[in-house]
């Protein structure tokens, strides 16, 4: 495995103890991890188009970025011969109806313990992602500024 020089890559017995050589770059040398610098390079292009179709303030730029790599790993690539990340690693299609347009506007459904018989049904919401491990969409209410993470949304 090649690196920088980054605190987050030093393990080095647990390299050991499954066998990777662990190399690290120069500082300051972008090129000598070519591969996941133009793969970071991808992923912050796509990001940052997500941000601008959305319309979206710089703040959720680390929404964008997840949602980015979401994307990318569910679409297939000619280098991958018209495979996806996705495809690749579980053998299956993925699964293109649970694509949202991230930005998007939609409307959560409140909780009912939360509210009266003359209360709204629904939170006005801005889309933001999904959360791994979680059958749920990550949402930012208009009106009380908070993200949250929702399962009942109707997009718009």
């Amino acid at each position: 495995m090649r690196s920088d020089n980054g605190l987050e890559f030093d393990l080095h017995q647990f390299y050991a103890s499954i066998g990777i050589l662990h190399q690290k770059s120069c500082v300051e040398t972008p090129q000598q991890n070519g591969r996941v610098e133009r793969k970071h390079q991808h992923i912050l292009n796509v990001g940052r188009a997500l941000l601008f179709q959305s319309k979206l303030p710089k703040k959720f730029w680390s929404y964008a970025l997840v949602h980015a790599t979401y994307i990318i790993n569910k679409v297939s690539s000619f280098i991958l011969i018209d495979k996806s990340p996705h495809q690749l690693l579980f053998q299956q299609d993925p699964d293109f109806e649970s694509f949202k347009v991230f930005g998007s506007l939609c409307f959560a459904s409140t909780v009912c313990s939360h509210r009266t018989k003359l209360a709204p049904r629904e939170k006005k919401c801005i889309f933001l992602g999904y959360r791994t491990g979680v059958k749920g969409y990550i949402l930012f209410d208009l009106k009380t500024r908070q993200i949250f993470i929702s399962r009942n949304v109707i997009f718009f």
